[in-house]
C-alpha cells in the first residue's frame, strides 16, 4: 500500500536516491533511475523527479549531473537518518586545496539539509576553538557573518577555517593557535559559510 503523498514510482525513485547516496556517497544519475525504473526515456525520470520536488522531499540543483539533495521530509518518509554533503578537506591552518569530491554521510541532530555540508579539517590552528586536526564539521551557507563568527573562507582555489575578526576598521581571519599568524581578508575572500559544531572525527579514506 502507497503512503498518503506519493505514489509507488515517486517512492521509488526517493528510495533509489537514497540508496544510492548512502551506498556510494554520491545521488544517482539519469541512467541509474532509468535503470531502476526499467524505463528508457530521460523525461520520464526527469518529471518523477519534478514531481518529488515539487512535494517538497528533494531539491534538484540546477546545471549538476547529479545534484539532487534529499530533503527533510524525504528523509522522514523514509524513516532513515540524514543525509548531508561531505564535500571534502579544508585547512584549520594556511589555506589548503579547494574543497571537492562531494560525497554524503549519515549525520544526527539538528541540521538544515538546503543550506548545511560537512567538512574536513585538516591542521591545528583552530585547535583553542575545540577543532581538531580531522575533526567533521558542519557548516552552513549564511547570509551575515558576525565579528567572532568561525567562518569558512576561500581565498582563490583554496580554502580555511579561521575566526572571523573585525578589529578597529580592519577585518582578518584568526588562528586559535599562537604559533599561527593571522590571515588577512583579501578582494576575492570569499565567506562560504559559518561553522557550527563538530560532528566527529573523519574516518580513515
Amino acid at each position: 500500500m502507497t503512503e498518503p503523498g506519493l505514489t509507488k514510482r515517486q517512492k521509488q525513485v526517493l528510495r533509489a536516491i537514497y540508496n544510492s547516496l548512502k551506498d556510494s556517497g554520491y545521488p544517482p544519475t539519469l541512467a541509474d533511475l532509468r535503470d531502476e525504473l526499467d524505463v528508457s526515456s530521460n523525461q520520464a525520470v526527469l518529471d518523477l523527479l519534478r514531481l518529488l520536488e515539487e512535494k517538497g522531499f528533494i531539491k534538484k540543483e540546477e546545471g549538476m549531473a547529479r545534484g539532487i539533495k534529499i530533503l527533510e521530509k524525504g528523509f522522514t518518509f523514509l524513516g532513515v537518518k540524514n543525509l548531508l554533503p561531505y564535500v571534502g578537506v579544508s585547512a584549520a591552518g594556511p589555506y589548503t586545496l579547494a574543497l571537492e569530491d562531494v560525497r554524503w554521510q549519515n549525520v544526527g541532530g539538528e541540521v538544515e539539509l538546503i543550506s548545511d555540508i560537512l567538512v574536513k579539517v585538516k591542521g591545528d590552528s583552530m585547535i583553542g576553538a575545540g577543532i581538531e586536526d580531522g575533526d567533521i564539521v558542519l557548516v552552513r551557507e549564511v547570509k551575515e557573518f558576525k565579528n567572532g563568527d568561525i567562518v569558512l573562507a576561500r581565498n582563490d582555489d583554496e580554502t580555511t577555517i579561521k575566526r572571523l575578526v573585525h578589529d578597529d576598521g580592519k577585518v582578518y581571519l584568526k588562528s586559535e593557535n599562537p604559533k599561527y599568524k593571522n590571515i588577512p581578508i583579501y578582494p576575492d575572500t570569499r565567506l562560504l559559510g559559518k561553522f557550527i559544531r563538530v560532528i566527529g572525527k573523519a574516518k580513515n579514506d
